[in-house]
């Protein structure tokens, strides 16, 4: 069985509104998933494979859990990176402002030797896929909601992003926008 980001996701949420677990220790395969929430029991280490996304990262050093899952991380990620200052504008009218699902690591193309998904300017088909978040090893590509062109890219190959941070913004077609 593959654990995806969702069902980690969907997991923490569990145990943050079940009122009578404090704490969560999981293997499924070589996955292991430790969570706590605030007031549980201290955990003495993370693993190196803890995949809680709203709390430590696989290169983090021993410490206690944060609330896992509820809210959006805003914690930096392992590697602190600027974010760019496009990426904290507003999004232009009529623009759609395509955000990482996930933090973890944004790759422009499907592998090292391989083009860009997409380029600057390019015009795109709905659910096109735009650029990859690699969390723990595990690819989630990252789909365009419209049909349009592509105006802007926020964010550098290989960079670490956030949670809910602007990746690219994308101009809708005319008969994507009036809808």
């Amino acid at each position: 069985m593959n654990l995806q980001h969702a069902d980690v996701r969907r997991i923490l949420e569990l145990l943050d509104t079940a009122e009578y677990l404090d704490s969560l220790d999981l293997r499924i395969g070589d996955v292991v998933l430790q969570a706590r929430k605030p007031g549980a029991a201290s955990m003495s280490a993370l693993p190196v494979e803890a995949l809680a996304p709203t709390t430590a990262t696989a290169t983090a050093a021993p410490a206690p859990a944060p609330a896992p899952a509820v809210t959006p991380p805003h914690a930096p990620a392992a590697t602190p990176v600027a974010v760019s200052s496009p990426a904290l504008a507003e999004v232009p009218d009529r623009m759609i402002a395509i955000r990482a699902p996930m933090p973890g690591t944004f790759f422009r193309t499907p592998a090292p030797t391989q083009p860009p998904f997409v380029e600057e300017g390019q015009q795109i088909e709905a659910s096109a896929t735009l650029c990859l978040i690699e969390v723990m090893k595990m690819f989630n590509s990252v789909a365009a909601p419209a049909a349009g062109r592509v105006h802007s890219i926020l964010v550098e190959h290989g960079q670490a992003v956030e949670h809910e941070q602007i990746l690219m913004i994308v101009d809708p077609t005319e008969a994507e926008a009036g809808a």
